[in-house]
């Protein structure tokens, strides 16, 4: 697992349709103190437009609490935290977007989203329709289902929910040593390549730097 936590999870993505202001050109019309066009009568002009949609929750708790947001609030601007003295609002939104962004262009460009862990399908430990209830919970790793806290096992609609979050523990854990094993093994190979060309390097220094045998006395004519 990752030393650092994620601050939260993604769960998903939705675009509605509603009336927005319009953004407009302040030198060729006539617009608001924020750049939204007016019409005749000094009045916003609207517009349908798309607006993307997040919904998020904590890390810690994907099952208890849920937050849907627009996503063009969630885009931190430094312009507009002159009230936020100490940076914290700023420090904290940045963390957020980090997280959300990835997902976000994945949702754009109609890619999955991104899986911080490793997928349901990679663990045998679930069936497909395990996967699926857990994936309709907000819960898409192994690792997600071995951090669910004891409050948000029952609100999982899967029996033997403890018995579950403690196999995907011995799933990673196994992983883990695995990959390091495969890591060691790695490491030892590239060792031994090293010593054997090291070997045929002194080899061949060894071959070049031999004293010749001296010529032999020529002939009496």
């Amino acid at each position: 697992m990752s030393e650092e936590q994620p601050l939260i999870r993604v769960m998903g993505f939705k675009t509605s349709y509603e009336k927005l202001p319009v953004k407009g050109d302040p030198m060729t019309e006539k617009c608001d103190h924020k750049g939204y066009k007016l019409d005749a009568s000094g009045r916003r002009i609207l517009e349908l437009q798309p607006e993307d949609w997040v919904t998020y929750s904590p890390h810690h708790s994907p099952l208890n609490t849920r937050t849907t947001e627009r996503v063009r609030h969630l885009i931190p601007d430094p312009a507009l935290m002159g009230e936020d003295q100490d940076g914290e609002k700023l420090r904290f939104m940045t963390a957020r977007w980090l997280q959300i962004e990835p997902a976000y262009e994945a949702f754009k460009n109609g890619r999955e989203i991104p899986l911080n862990g490793t997928a349901l399908a990679a663990w045998s430990g679930v069936t497909p329709e395990q996967a699926e209830v857990l994936r309709t919970a907000g819960i898409r790793t192994v690792e997600e289902v071995r951090d669910l806290t004891d409050g948000a096992l029952d609100r999982v609609r899967l029996p033997n929910m403890r018995d579950l979050r403690k196999q995907a523990g011995l799933f990673l854990q196994n992983t883990d040593a695995a990959k390091a094993a495969e890591r060691e093994a790695a490491k030892d190979a590239q060792i031994a390549e090293l010593v054997e060309r090291q070997a045929a390097m002194e080899a061949m220094i060894e071959e070049l730097t031999k004293p010749k045998p001296a010529k032999a006395a020529k002939d009496a004519a």
